[in-house]
């Protein structure tokens, strides 16, 4: 142990010595895992914004959904199917944060709202629990700070505001589908304008659920899906399994599916009364994964080539500072230093230097990341769903950073170990009179 740390004491006198030559190598280092850094952070925050986004959007990491096909609103669960499914997530121990309740109307034809001779088409119109869901309603973003919500309240998205000219406190006209396939109206007042432009909140109207039961021609107590919060989204498709497994023993229940496209096809198949199918966001967020992939793609292409960068750079500064230390080198093995005592400091010489690199790499990504994060990206049509609030934001994963790093120090460890192991090795006269390795 004493040897040791007399090797970390000799490897940081040479660090320092050799300063101005590690420069090169402390540059290279710094900026590529700043730049490694930023494009994994952001696309991280990306796919967390979109789960979240999405999260909100479908109400939950789990979803049951009532499907029945008689109805013009097809999605339907009575307080039979509602008694079953919490049934089931309790006894399948579903371990859940909260469980909420909503109606929906789906469709770009199935409901719109008026103000003074405008109108606006909504593909989602959401029934919800004011009070079961007040945590959720107090994070949206809205423009000016949203009323009180009651039965005759509705909150809708700035561009439907814009596109009929309404704002906070005016009263308008809901029109939607009912089972039987009529139309029906409500006239409700603005309880708040949400600010979200992305594409699952852009054409979307929240009403109180029992209003909207009213509308439609259901019960009071029915609702369409129930969607599950969990705490843990790291198990998510093994509690879904599970939930699965007991809720087939109560209701008629689909198979698990795990794309868009099974999810269609499973709907064509459905028989006659109310069928139930869990969903995970997974499902839904099928339709975007070629995007994602690509995002992937790219990233994964622009570390590849700072990873080159690094190991050129390496490799250019071990060559350079073992060439002009091959007497200091000479004169460890001359006193006694054994060959493997000599690589063992050098080693840690360069990822003393790495670890300085590393370091400045990371405050290089912070700082980049914090000037994007004031940067407006609404300009982007469709990109809302990937941002926080019209920005981009980061996240720092460990274990993203971790792979990172590790894959730092193992292109380091390449770059180095030919070199070091030849300097090591070279026959001692030659090391004395400078002769390179």
């Amino acid at each position: 142990m004493k040897k040791l740390g007399v090797f970390f004491r000799i490897a940081l006198q040479y660090l320092w010595r050799y300063r101005r030559r590690y420069l090169f190598l402390f540059l290279a280092l710094g900026f590529g895992f700043g730049v490694v850094t930023v494009v994994s952070s952001l696309k991280d925050g990306m796919k967390e914004n979109l789960y979240l986004s999405a999260q909100s959007h479908y109400a939950g990491d789990i979803i049951a959904m009532g499907y029945e096909r008689s109805g013009k609103i097809n999605h339907h669960l009575t307080p039979a199917e509602i008694k079953a499914i919490l049934d089931a997530a309790e006894t399948a121990g579903l371990d859940v944060s909260s469980a909420v309740l909503r109606t929906t109307v789906i469709g770009r034809n199935e409901g719109s709202v008026y103000f003074n001779g405008a109108s606006a088409i909504l593909k989602y119109i959401v029934g919800a629990d004011w009070e079961q869901e007040r945590g959720f309603f107090k994070k949206l973003a809205y423009t000016g700070e949203p009323g009180l919500l009651g039965e005759d309240s509705i909150l809708i998205s700035a561009p439907a505001a814009r596109e009929l000219g309404a704002r906070q406190g005016d009263s308008i006209t809901l029109e939607t589908a009912t089972v039987l396939g009529q139309k029906n109206t409500g006239t409700f007042v603005i309880g708040g304008i949400v600010e979200d432009a992305s594409f699952f909140s852009y054409y979307k109207a929240y009403i109180s659920r029992t209003a909207l039961n009213d509308l439609v021609g259901f019960p009071a107590e029915d609702c369409s899906i129930i969607g599950f919060f969990l705490p843990d989204r790291t198990k998510i498709e093994t509690r879904r399994e599970a939930f699965q497994r007991e809720l087939s023993f109560r209701i008629p229940t689909h198979p698990l599916v795990y794309d868009r496209e099974a999810f269609d096809n499973e709907i064509d198949n459905l028989g006659e009364g109310i069928h139930t199918l869990l969903i995970t966001l997974q499902v839904y967020l099928s339709e975007v994964a070629q995007l994602m992939n690509a995002i992937d793609l790219a990233s994964y292409v622009l570390q590849g080539m700072m990873m080159v960068i690094i190991l050129v750079s390496a490799a250019v500064t071990c060559r350079l500072i073992l060439h002009e230390r091959i007497r200091e080198t000479g004169t460890m093995r001359a006193i006694g230093f054994y060959e493997s005592d000599i690589r063992l400091i050098f080693k840690i010489e360069i990822f003393g230097a790495a670890i300085l690199s590393l370091a400045a790499g990371f405050i290089i990504a912070l700082a980049v990341n914090w000037f994007l994060s004031f940067t407006s990206f609404r300009w982007f049509p469709g990109f809302e769903v990937f941002m926080q609030d019209g920005r981009l934001s980061a996240l720092y994963l460990p274990k993203t950073l971790g792979l990172n790093i590790i894959a730092v120090f193992g292109i380091l460890a390449l770059a180095i170990w030919v070199p070091v192991f030849r300097n090591s090795r070279s026959p001692l006269p030659q090391m004395l009179s400078g002769g390179a390795p």
